[in-house]
């Protein structure tokens, strides 16, 4: 990984807790035409008033060159069963034809076009523009379910005392075909920890009562990628209620030109993201305790890694954060468990499964003893690591045995618990003991199997 990644710039300052009140406030103020806060609350106001109108929701879309998914999107937004909508695509500086297939597929959406400047300043210029009492995002390359909105708004209306409502996703590839097994978050109300330890869901899941982004502040235009995570914890911080609608609702496409493929800077700003969080004042005290602190950082830092070590070219990068990782828990390789995520993690998302592991045990176990290998021969490598070498190498093949017997291949499987007893007896021993009492440990409780050999991304 390139040196000075995490490193903080002027106006990039982990040491600031993001921007502050008054410069968020001073933001939000500035992103709204003169005027139109004051439109924005009559209409609201109006629209509750008049019998039999339910509010209107504002769709922002922020596109970039996205003339390939663009109509689809449109296509998307224009089937939803939710009428009152009004649809504002920011079109960033492209330099295809975006724009004639906005104007092509919908003349009745509001373009805006702007120089390239990210999606934080799209998304900020869409909520500038737009007048609804509720706010969505859908990414210029994915498609909203026709129900979506219905169902946020009707959350929203029911539970006023909620910000925000969120739902799942299934990830498409280019052709519109679904890959990999839906994701679906169920944490609801004030989620604060868990939105420390994992973004749980995308701009294109959410809707934002306009209420909130006024009180919050807007995207970070200073982000060029994590500034939805920055939101979302900035909302959590300041104590507002995210809902769960417990459906995939969108599907979002993945291709070579998604910009959250850019793993090295999207590890860098969300790692930023986390620095301004844990030093906000409104971070609650059980929050700033050191073990939370560094499980986050962990948890951060093993994300990204998979990620790079699924990408040859960028599994430098990769075993770069997985020293990140055994920084904040140098135990964690001498846990079988640990080895046992980072073999899910590192499959093709479409087989991060128990079978997709079956299928896939020869090269799972070849990454797993080729990240460890590099892992250990890395310099600046903790000597509370160093000393564990065999403790580590030990576990490795205590889950290589595990994932061999998952695939009924129990001569390498005898093999692979041959080579853990000569690597260190006594971490076989204990392995062996936690596994006979069911505790797993470092793995997400998210990935244990289910009967149907399925499970849900952590």
């Amino acid at each position: 990984m390139r040196r000075g990644l995490f490193g903080a710039s002027s106006d990039l300052d982990p040491h600031r807790p993001g921007v502050a009140t008054r410069e968020r406030r001073a933001l939000a103020e500035r992103s709204r035409e003169p005027g139109d806060s004051e439109v924005a609350g009559i209409q609201g106001a109006w629209i509750t008033a008049v019998a039999g109108l339910r509010p209107l929701v504002s769709v922002i879309i922020p596109a970039h060159n996205a003339a390939p998914f663009i109509g689809a999107a449109l296509r998307s937004v224009t089937a939803q069963t939710y009428r009152r909508l009004e649809v504002i695509v920011v079109d960033d500086g492209s330099i295809d034809d975006t724009c004639e297939q906005v104007l092509r597929c919908s003349p009745d959406v509001t373009l805006v076009r702007q120089p390239n400047s990210g999606a934080a300043v799209a998304r900020n210029t869409g909520i500038q523009r737009s007048h609804g009492a509720y706010v969505a995002f859908l990414d210029a390359d994915d498609v909203w379910l026709p129900r979506k909105v219905e169902r946020l708004v009707d959350v929203l209306e029911r539970r006023p005392d909620v910000a925000a409502a969120y739902h799942g996703y299934a990830a498409i590839d280019e052709a519109g075909t679904i890959i990999g097994h839906p994701v679906i978050r169920t944490h609801s109300g004030n989620f604060l920890e868990a939105m420390l330890l994992s973004c749980l869901f995308g701009p294109p899941m959410v809707m934002i009562r306009r209420a909130c982004l006024d009180r919050i502040g807007l995207f970070d235009p200073s982000l060029r990628l994590g500034q939805d995570w920055d939101l979302f914890l900035r909302m959590a911080l300041a104590g507002c209620k995210f809902h769960s609608v417990p459906e995939v609702l969108v599907h979002c496409r993945t291709h070579a030109r998604n910009s959250t493929r850019d793993l090295a800077s999207g590890a860098a700003y969300t790692r930023l993201v986390l620095d301004r969080a844990f030093v906000d004042p409104q971070l609650p005290e059980r929050l700033r305790r050191p073990a939370f602190r560094a499980t986050a950082y962990k948890t951060h830092a093993i994300f990204f890694a998979t990620r790079c070590l699924r990408d040859d070219g960028h599994r430098e990068d990769g075993i770069e954060l997985l020293r990140d990782a055994v920084r904040q828990d140098p135990e964690m390789l001498t846990h079988p468990s640990s080895y046992l995520d980072l073999a899910l993690r590192t499959l093709p998302p479409g087989d991060q499964t128990w079978p997709g592991l079956a299928r896939h045990i020869d090269h799972a176990v070849s990454v797993l003893v080729e990240t460890l290998n590099e892992l250990l021969r890395m310099p600046g490598l903790p000597s509370s690591v160093a000393r564990r070498r065999r403790q580590a190498w030990c576990a490795l093949w205590t889950t290589a045995s595990a994932l061999y017997a998952l695939g009924h291949r129990y001569l390498p499987a005898a093999s692979s618990v041959g080579r853990a007893l000569r690597s260190d007896p006594l971490t076989l021993a204990q392995t062996l003991v936690r596994a006979a009492s069911g505790r797993w440990r470092s793995i997400p409780s998210a990935w244990r199997p289910a009967p149907n050999g399925e499970m849900r991304q952590p």
